[in-house]
């Protein structure tokens, strides 16, 4: 039988906005629920609060008596493996074929040969019609294909809970109702706890054996499917009759009228049979006939629906429906000031920071991964930085040329040109080439993961996403820096140089003698340092806004722009604090 999920008094906001409060219910094991409400109600919020992705204010989430609101997050992970999540997209990895996708899971939970893995995973990629696909990339299949391979994936490790985001989004009616087909099955099979999340009233109607409604910030109703489809409550006979005319209106904001409750003497007693013919004549637009529920096509019975029978038949679970005296319960969601805010995202930042280091030392570590960012990384900054570093240098030779002309100090511009360069200039110019090429590629791609559902997909499978994209891409970022800092020093010094002797006429002996007469061994050793230190704000940074990226395209590109405004604000400020500790602690040579 699938695992519990039992969710009580479940209360979620997004700042001031409020999406639902007070939310309780428990999902029957091994049956198919639905949870149903118009757009915007939260219900996708819902399903992955369930799977821990999402913290609500206040309420549990058991899953299996773990609580996954107060859990540890190693602990959400573990709890994550037990569930099959089929996401409204598909959320598959574009860099992986078909195959691979639905091999990921086992091989990284599992200790499976790769023959078994392969025999594993052919046999879901049939059971959803995909054989002879599995070399083909998500972005060379339809929608409704990575739909189905999302629904494979999410199969290959049993699960004892399948959560299924929008089932029929994309997808003909002819494929939607073979979809649902392929549930029932799926269900009769594995005999797991299953949550499904739509608005479509066919799926609803043929589908689930209980039914939940989301309306107005609040569950309105919960129960058996008998119950649920022939109620005459307003808010729920509309919805599933499609009718222009009632509560619902165009939009949450607009919506009027108030729930009004049932009268639980006027529902009548069902027979155990889910496929009855029953009527109803209490309200107008309330569903007359109870319609049929799908049943296995392999004829195989279904432990679910002999449990779902004798339970409503005993009078267990009765239908839920929200009161005026559900509402009086509701205490307000405070509303977060933007100071608030603030101060909860440098938080966020400075534990991602410490988890970085953290688990860049924990197996496995991803070396091929950190080679292939180092690489990219390199690769798009490397000529940018030297372009840039040929005028830092001229400029500052040229600066300080002229200035010890005027003090009649020509014999310190080789010292104090190489050492602003090697010190301040190249960690700088590095760090910024760095965070506006590499860490805008890398916030634009984990953006773009965000938004396609891949870095929720990952933590679902029980994989961190920390630890397997996040690390690899700033300790790519700190070795670039390394490399591209020694580099710009170079460069830098060398322009310095050919500017002082060819256009101010400086001594070419005397440039570097005095260099080598001041500066010290520690002057070179700063400068990596701060290139390590750079490297490591731009890579997190990056990672951070990538991660936490808003909706859309629009989202993606406002949080690039983010990362490489707060490199640079931080980098400078860093770069200040460091240059004055070391003034202070390291005696100039010669003091």
């Amino acid at each position: 039988m699938g695992g519990t999920v039992e969710v009580e008094g479940l209360t979620k906001s997004f700042g001031s906005q409020n999406i639902w409060r007070d939310v309780t219910l428990t999902l029957p094991q091994g049956e198919i629920t639905a949870l149903l409400g118009p757009s915007g109600t939260g219900k996708s919020v819902f399903l992955k609060s369930v799977m821990g992705l999402v913290e609500p204010e206040a309420g549990q989430i058991l899953i299996n008596g773990v609580d996954m609101v107060t859990a540890k997050e190693s602990r959400r992970l573990e709890m994550r493996k037990k569930f099959g999540v089929l996401f409204q997209d598909g959320a598959l990895f574009g860099s992986m074929n078909v195959y691979d996708n639905v091999a990921f899971p086992l091989r990284e939970h599992t200790r499976k040969s790769e023959s078994e893995v392969r025999k594993i995973s052919m046999e879901k990629l049939e059971m959803v019609g995909l054989v002879g696909q599995e070399h083909k990339l998500p972005g060379e299949i339809s929608g409704g294909m990575r739909k189905r391979v999302g629904l494979a994936r999410s199969l290959v490790t049993d699960p004892e809970i399948i959560l299924i985001d929008e089932p029929d989004s994309g997808l003909d009616p002819v494929r939607t109702s073979n979809l649902a087909q392929l549930l029932m099955e799926v269900n009769t099979t594995t005999d797991a706890t299953m949550l499904v999340v739509t608005h479509n009233i066919e799926l609803a109607r043929t589908l689930p054996d209980n039914l939940g409604m989301l309306y107005r910030r609040e569950l309105v109703m919960f129960g058996p499917r008998e119950e649920f489809l022939l109620t005459d409550h307003p808010v729920v006979s509309q919805f599933m009759s499609g009718d222009p005319d009632g509560p619902i209106g165009m939009s949450e904001e607009v919506d009027h009228g108030r729930n009004a409750p049932i009268d639980y003497d006027e529902i009548p007693t069902y027979p155990g049979g889910s496929t009855d013919l029953l009527t109803r004549h209490a309200g107008a637009r309330s569903i007359e006939v109870l319609p049929r529920q799908l049943l296995p096509r392999s004829g195989s019975p279904r432990a679910a629906a002999g449990r779902h029978h004798e339970r409503v038949a005993g009078g267990g679970n009765q239908l839920y429906v929200a009161d005026d005296e559900d509402k009086e319960r509701v205490r307000p969601v405070p509303v977060h000031g933007v100071i608030k805010r603030a101060l909860n995202s440098i938080g966020d930042l400075f534990a991602l920071g410490l988890d970085i280091v953290r688990m860049s030392v924990r197996r496995p570590f991803a070396t091929r991964e950190v080679l292939e960012q180092f690489w990219f990384v390199v690769s798009v900054s490397w000529l940018p930085a030297m372009l840039v570093a040929i005028p830092f240098g001229a400029v500052i030779a040229l600066q300080l040329g002229t200035l010890t002309v005027q003090i009649g100090a020509q014999s310190f511009t080789g010292a104090a040109s190489v050492l602003a360069v090697v010190q301040q200039a190249a960690p700088i110019v590095t760090t910024l080439v760095i965070a506006g090429a590499g860490g805008a590629a890398i916030c634009a791609e984990l953006g773009s993961r965000k938004i396609r559902d891949e870095i929720d997909a990952m933590r679902v499978m029980g994989i961190s996403p920390v630890q397997r994209l996040v690390v690899p891409r700033v300790l790519a970022c700190m070795a670039a820096a390394v490399l591209l800092n020694g580099l710009v020093s170079v460069v830098g010094v060398l322009g310095g140089y050919f500017f002082n002797v060819i256009v101010q006429g400086g001594t070419p002996g005397a440039y570097l003698a005095s260099f080598t007469a001041l500066a010290q061994i520690q002057d070179l050793y700063v400068g990596e340092v701060k290139a390590v230190i750079f490297g490591f704000l731009a890579g997190v940074i990056a990672c951070y806004r990538g991660l936490n990226t808003a909706p859309g395209p629009k989202g993606v590109g406002d949080s690039v722009n983010q990362s490489v405004v707060i490199t640079f604000l931080l980098l400078f400020f860093v770069n200040f604090v460091i240059t004055t500790l070391y003034l202070q602690l390291v005696p100039g040579k010669g003091a």
